[in-house]
């Protein structure tokens, strides 16, 4: 079989696995509200339910690893705050805007990190971007330290992760309170919607800002291993 068709087959995989929590986080709430309802359940309870199940690919992930990180504090305290609301509120619609605190969240950190250590975006990217190879690793680490178009490219695209959390969370509220109360399925059904359209979009972003950062990293990778071989 022809070798470009093989890395493709395996490419192919990987990148669903590593969209499948996102997907998950997306999807269940409403099909889990659905079921919950039509079992009877009303809707803060199902809404509750359907909401931390959600979070259940974050909490096998944070299992496996077998440490608790940052995203699996966040999911530990959406728990912990979700049943504590089932004792505040009866209001379906503060279950419905809740995820928009937590992203919100997240958006200003990213923005921070733009300007305090290393930006969000290069953490995070790292493992894709190196694929463990040493040599890539270390072209990875050195891009950072002497190229400012490296550092100023992450920042930037840091910054467009941000914006687009923060316009999910602003956009989620606002779907949220102008369908009317009573409508529950067809709010949280449609709130989603601004979190799959910007997600897409910062993917967009996301490829274009890695071409110009790619070539950086090619660039010092030449340059390592010209170093090894003298």
């Amino acid at each position: 079989m022809n070798p470009a068709a093989n890395k493709i087959q395996m490419a192919a995989p990987s990148k669903f696995k590593a969209l499948f929590p996102i997907l998950f986080d997306l999807i269940v709430p409403v099909i889990g509200y659905y079921i919950l309802h039509q079992l009877g359940i009303g809707d803060v309870v199902a809404l509750t339910v359907s909401g931390m199940a959600a979070g259940a690919s974050t909490t096998v992930q944070t299992i496996r690893r077998r440490r608790l990180d940052g995203v699996g504090m966040l999911v530990v305290i959406e728990i912990v705050f979700s049943i504590a609301l089932l004792f505040w509120t009866n209001d379906p619609r503060v279950f419905l805007i809740k995820p928009s605190f937590y992203v919100a969240v997240a958006a200003i950190y990213a923005w921070v990190t733009c300007f305090t250590g290393r930006p969000f975006t290069f953490d995070a990217s790292k493992p894709m971007a190196t694929k463990g190879d040493p040599i890539r690793t270390a072209a990875y680490e050195r891009a950072w330290e002497r190229s400012e178009r490296f550092r100023r490219g992450e920042k930037w695209m840091t910054a467009g992760w941000g914006i687009a959390l923060m316009a999910e969370a602003i956009l989620r509220i606002v779907v949220v309170y102008r369908i009317p109360g009573h409508e529950v399925g067809r709010a949280l059904t449609l709130s989603q919607i601004p979190a799959i359209v910007i997600f897409v979009l910062a993917i967009l972003f996301t490829r274009w800002c890695l071409g110009p950062l790619k070539k950086i990293v090619d660039g010092y990778c030449e340059e390592i291993i010209g170093e090894q071989k003298r």
